[in-house]
């Protein structure tokens, strides 16, 4: 409360003015308030009266927005001061949904109430009557910084400006205007608010409006955030950018520092925003290029900031430069692309200068080239070059090898083969060059057929030339010499290249079938596989069958067959089999000078069909050998049988232990035949079964069947594979009786001299010799006992000869 004299001077009436403040805002809405004012005595009183009400009343139909507390609703139908209202959802967000407010004339539009943006009817809404309230999510839409006074300097959203700068004006444009206002907050990087520290008013009344802030020289430098919320209720709604204040005005950063002549490096320059600057490079810096030739202006690509390249061919300035002008715009900063290609292999100084204007005019530009530097920057070119990354060190001949590597800055590569004192072009195995596009991130991968030029054994010295171009000019990648041998001074000519050294050696051909017999005209299979190293990318098969007569893998007559190699490896299934008899395959491998010897039966001669099998094998062997001729052949022979099947005794004498029995046996099927097993009681009904597949390399196959649950007695084991059978006959017991084996005839007779004879010369020094059979104590015997012992001996003999027999 405030107390003030409120007479006129020379008025003794005594009369005072009061000031009083009180809090208010946890009451509603009110009307004719009276307050009382009475002295202490009571003995006068005075009144007066006021009426509270909301700080905005949007009218019918009403605008509001999620967040804003305390509006007056009362204009809407059914929305009464002091009561409780329901709104009805009707379209957006809110469609289908109910929102309520506590009092008509003080509603909050919140969340809490099920506020959402949309479309309401009031709760006195009759009919198809349009929607009364619209709720609209708050939003900054925009928010711009500019550098300097006003809308007319440079935009420096998210950009910068120098730190001598003064003065920022930010404009912001948000949809909620009618409701509040938006302050302004700036942030430095550590989250601490410096709005405080400027001059000028840090809030914006309308949408689209602005407001600058001066003292900005006086932070520090670095990055700020600015942003821009709601005042009141809707400070949730908010947009931020950013500015940042930099210590020099000028400067130029690389994005490399060192680069491969012909690749390229971007400048980045920084100024004064709206201002335009020059990057420049001297003279002297040039690859066999004047700077007073227009030309030299290539140095620096046309790309989107620079404005115009200048060489010094039409200017009169102090020193010869190459240069770019470009546009520093409102962020203070531009970029323009250096192509090395043009520059020598040194380090060169790429240097800014900041125009005195923003324009490309001779004057302007002179004055640019004239001026010292403002900032440099350091750029070393080096020469280009190639580096072999992948190469194997030997090959077979007649393989296709490939040789990888990189040669940034390069376009194309070609590889080469010393022989002699020449340089010889390579080629793939398509007879193509051995040539290359080196790709965008530097690598080339080069295919070479050692069956070409390098196809004798011998250690190769390879070389990989990028852009092969001589002194003269001549391109050895063009069509018309492309294919041309070139000397070892021509080589030295070249500016880019690598070398390997490739040892060539001779091929290697294997092949084996999966068995060496078959079951006949059952349709059963063998494969035929090997490898084919250095043997190109197919090998040819003669079959030749009992009679003499060519096959192929399915048996067409007077044929032979191509198996194609893939990863130096080859397969074919053969089912030619119709006939018993021995079968002969011979396989031929091209050899190192990647051809064959003959055609016979790939357009060339005829098989002939007239042949016994021991001609047809002579004929095709002399057809790939000889002299001269370095194809390599296998012979390999295959027996075609009647289809059998056998079972391997896995009884003792008959009998077999109840338990798990292995079963095995023979066969000449194919491999993974199926081989059916079945134990068979009386009247062959089956009391076990199982399966087994033949192993086709080794012809066996082998199962277990579990018989601990059968009873004992009389079995047959019955094998069947479709085409063969066999059984054999077997006793089921629960053990298996062992016979007991009797002593040796020599055990008798080995064990009595060794325990007599030792103890006779002690017993009888006398030196009469005794028979070896006789009991030690013979002096003591009664006359005629030898004669029985002698006798008894017989006996055990007669009885241990009869055992035996």
């Amino acid at each position: 409360m405030t107390v003030s004299d409120g007479a006129a001077d020379g008025d003794d009436t005594g009369a005072l003015t009061l000031d009083v403040d009180h809090d208010l805002s946890g009451v509603g809405s009110a009307q004719d308030i009276t307050v009382d004012f009475t002295d202490n005595a009571g003995d006068d009183t005075t009144s007066t009266t006021f009426d509270i009400t909301s700080a905005r009343a949007p009218g019918d139909p009403a605008t509001v927005y999620i967040g804003e507390e305390d509006v007056d609703l009362t204009a809407l139908p059914g929305v009464d001061a002091g009561s409780a209202a329901t709104f009805t959802g009707e379209s957006g967000d809110a469609d289908g949904s109910t929102a309520s407010i506590g009092d008509g004339a003080f509603a909050d539009i919140t969340e809490a109430n099920n506020f959402q943006a949309g479309g309401y009817d009031s709760p006195g809404a009759t009919g198809d009557t349009d929607r009364e309230l619209f709720v609209i999510e708050p939003q900054v839409t925009d928010v711009t910084i500019y550098s300097g006074s006003g809308t007319g300097g440079a935009d420096v959203t998210d950009g910068s400006i120098v730190s001598d700068e003064d003065t920022i004006t930010i404009e912001a444009d948000w949809n909620f205007d009618a409701a509040e206002s938006v302050d302004i907050i700036i942030e430095d990087e550590d989250g601490l608010e410096v709005q405080s520290q400027l001059s000028g008013t840090a809030s914006i009344a309308s949408s689209g409006g602005n407001t600058e802030l001066t003292g900005v020289d006086e932070l520090d430098t670095g990055e700020y955030t600015v942003t821009v919320e709601g005042e009141d209720d809707l400070d949730g709604a908010s947009r931020s950018a950013t500015f940042t204040i930099r210590d020099e005005a000028q400067s130029i950063s690389l994005s490399q520092s060192t680069v491969t002549q012909g690749d390229t490096a971007v400048a980045t320059v920084t100024g004064t925003p709206g201002e335009y600057g020059l990057v420049r490079i001297s003279a002297d810096d040039l690859d066999d290029l004047d700077a007073t030739d227009a030309s030299a202006e290539d140095v620096f690509a046309s790309t989107g900031d620079v404005e115009d390249r200048r060489g010094t061919d039409a200017l009169t300035t102090e020193d010869d430069y190459v240069g770019a002008v470009v546009d520093l715009d409102d962020e203070g900063e531009a970029q323009v692309r250096i192509r090395s290609e043009y520059l020598d292999t040194t380090t060169v100084d790429v240097e800014f200068v900041e125009l005195d204007a923003p324009d490309t005019t001779d004057a302007n530009v002179e004055a640019g080239f004239d001026a010292g530097e403002d900032d440099s920057a350091e750029l070393t070119v080096e020469e280009q070059s190639i580096n072999i990354t992948s190469a194997p060190s030997v090959v077979r001949i007649g393989e296709e090898f490939v040789i990888e590597g990189t040669a940034p800055e390069s376009d194309d590569v070609k590889a080469y083969a010393r022989i002699d004192q020449n340089y010889v072009p390579l080629v793939d195995e398509d007879d193509d060059f051995s040539e290359d596009d080196v790709d965008s991130n530097g690598e080339f991968s080069v295919d070479i057929d050692s069956g070409s030029e390098i196809s004798l054994p011998d250690s190769y010295r390879i070389a990989i030339v990028a852009d092969p171009v001589d002194d003269d000019g001549t391109d050895y990648l063009t069509a018309a010499n492309q294919d041309d041998e070139i000397s070892s001074d021509v080589y030295s000519e070249f500016d880019t290249k690598a070398t390997t050294t490739v040892r060539t050696v001779e091929g290697d051909l294997t092949a084996q079938l999966s068995s060496s017999n078959i079951a006949a005209d059952v349709g059963d299979e063998v494969t035929l596989s090997g490898s084919a190293l250095g043997q190109g990318d197919a090998v040819r098969v003669y079959l030749i069958g009992p009679r003499g007569n060519f096959l192929d893998a399915s048996g067409n007559s007077q044929a032979a067959e191509s198996i194609d190699v893939d990863e130096e490896e080859f397969d074919e299934d053969y089912d030619a089999f119709t006939r018993r008899g021995q079968y002969t395959f011979i396989v031929v491998g091209q050899g190192r000078d990647g051809d064959y010897a003959s055609d016979i039966g790939f357009g060339g001669d005829a098989l002939r069909s007239d042949l016994t099998p021991q001609q047809a094998v002579e004929i095709i062997n002399d057809e790939y050998t000889g002299a001269g001729v370095d194809d390599q052949i296998i012979e390999l022979t295959l027996s075609a049988e009647n289809p059998s099947l056998t079972i391997d005794d896995f009884t003792t004498d008959g009998q077999v232990a109840q338990g798990e029995v292995t079963i095995s046996g023979t066969s000449n099927r194919e491999d993974e035949t199926t081989v059916f097993i079945e134990v068979l009681g009386e009247n062959e009904n089956v009391i076990a079964s199982d399966e087994a597949e033949v192993n086709g390399s080794t012809g066996e196959w082998s199962t277990t069947i579990d018989m601990s649950d059968v009873e004992t007695g009389t079995y047959t084991l019955r094998a069947d594979d479709d085409e063969a059978s066999a059984s054999l006959e077997f006793e089921l017991v629960g053990d298996v009786s062992t016979p007991t084996e009797e002593p040796t005839p020599t055990e008798e007779p080995t064990e009595e001299p060794t325990e007599e004879p030792t103890e006779e010369p002690t017993e009888e020094p006398s030196g009469t010799e005794e028979p070896t059979d006789e009991p030690t104590e013979t002096s003591t015997s009664t006359p005629g006992f030898g004669v029985i012992v002698a006798l008894v001996a017989l006996i055990a003999a007669a009885l241990l000869a009869f055992r035996r027999d």
